[in-house]
């Protein structure tokens, strides 16, 4: 009985890691991207999350860090919501983070794009 249980327990996590989840976010907003940092405040909690090209992820929250496939989806699901792009104001992704982080405080965006330009918004409410 101990032998079916391993056998099904290691079949069903070697399944759930060489698939990915249903949930989860294309890789094309990091196509343009070298590097992005983010971090904001809300209710005095500090989040951050950073990419650097071509597969360092890192998320946080207060004092509990993930790095790599931990954090890649926290990581792409941000990106996603802003869609940076050079036109884009910090006002503009301050409102868009504002549906998941309504009590924002502060926001501040770092960005390299694949041509190693830089671009910064910094947003203080």
């Amino acid at each position: 009985m101990k032998k079916i249980v391993l056998i099904m327990l290691t079949i069903i996590l070697y399944t759930a890691s060489v698939s990915s989840p249903t949930n989860a976010v294309s890789g094309s907003e990091l196509m343009d991207s070298s590097s992005v940092r983010v971090t904001l405040i809300e209710n005095e909690i500090i989040y951050e999350w950073e990419y650097d090209n071509p597969d360092h992820y890192e998320y946080e929250v207060g004092n509990t860090v993930q790095k790599g496939k931990e954090a890649q989806l926290h990581v792409r699901q941000l990106l996603s919501e802003l869609q940076l792009n050079e036109q884009t104001t910090a006002e503009e992704y301050a409102e868009r983070l504002k549906q998941r982080f309504p009590h924002l405080e502060r926001l501040e965006i770092r960005w390299m794009n694949k041509d190693s330009k830089r671009f910064t918004w910094l947003w203080t409410k």
